[in-house]
């Protein structure tokens, strides 16, 4: 029973923690990257170009490796605390009865080790609900924007251009964005942005400093002309950033 209580509590439940987070930013990665290099369904390809964009945009799309990973860990923590706490009582319920002089309930001992399989079903069920906060927010700015660019018949030009570019900066890191560069449009599938190169009133490249031997990572600042809030896009090098940048400035 020891070696099953070092391997759920200390070993299994947070290590399925990690590799989950880790699995979705993975996947998230690999949907961003199909989507910028037109690997989708002939259907999505023949659509208007607002559903078309709308339909590739849409946070589902880009989350939904998140959703998934939240999911199935919710579940699998949820086993474990129901049947392995079920386990670790009776098994300690056994030993209560053999040792009697010792003062330590059964309960207390199985809550004790329950404290971490336990804290992490509560942060990922709070996960899950801010990533169905972010997609109820993130739909109705996608769809703001789309529309914003419908009425300025813009948006059959940027079909247009998100077809015939091939010229894609890859971000190095897993949490950064891959950009796709038209020659009239910048392109972000995550986070979802449409940007109009002749909107860019000034671009900065800035730095969020961070704790340990990466120093931190980059994004840049777009000002724009138009009645659209300021949009940042981050980067995981200092490269990458300047790249987009000075394409930008190009054109």
């Amino acid at each position: 029973m020891a070696i099953y209580e070092i391997v759920g509590n200390i070993i299994f439940i947070p290590s399925l923690f990690i590799l989950s987070m880790f699995l979705a930013f993975f996947f998230n990665k690999r949907i961003v990257r199909k989507i910028l290099f037109l690997e989708f369904d002939e259907n999505v390809k023949n659509l208007a170009p607002r559903d078309f964009f709308y339909s590739i945009l849409k946070m589902e799309k880009s989350i939904k490796s998140f959703y998934l990973a939240e999911i199935l860990f919710l579940i699998a923590d949820t086993v474990f605390i129901l049947f392995g706490g079920y386990a670790m009582y009776l098994e300690r319920l056994e030993f209560s009865k053999k040792y009697s002089y010792l003062l330590i309930s059964p309960m207390s001992f199985v809550v004790e080790r329950l404290t971490a399989p336990v804290i992490l079903w509560v942060s990922m069920f709070f996960l899950l609900l801010l990533t169905l906060f972010m997609i109820k927010k993130e739909k109705k700015r996608v769809s703001n924007m789309l529309n914003y660019l419908n009425k300025r018949n813009l948006l059959n030009s940027a079909k247009i251009d998100f077809f015939n570019s091939d010229k894609i900066i890859k971000s190095k890191g897993i949490l950064q964005s891959d950009i796709k560069l038209g020659d009239k449009y910048l392109f972000s599938i995550y986070p979802a942005y449409i940007l109009p190169y002749s909107w860019i009133k000034e671009v900065k490249i800035e730095k969020v400093h961070g704790r340990g031997g990466n120093g931190g990572f980059y994004y840049l600042n777009f000002t724009l002309n138009k009645s659209f809030n300021p949009v940042s896009i981050f980067f995981s090098k200092k490269e990458d950033a300047e790249q987009v940048r000075n394409f930008i400035l190009k054109k």
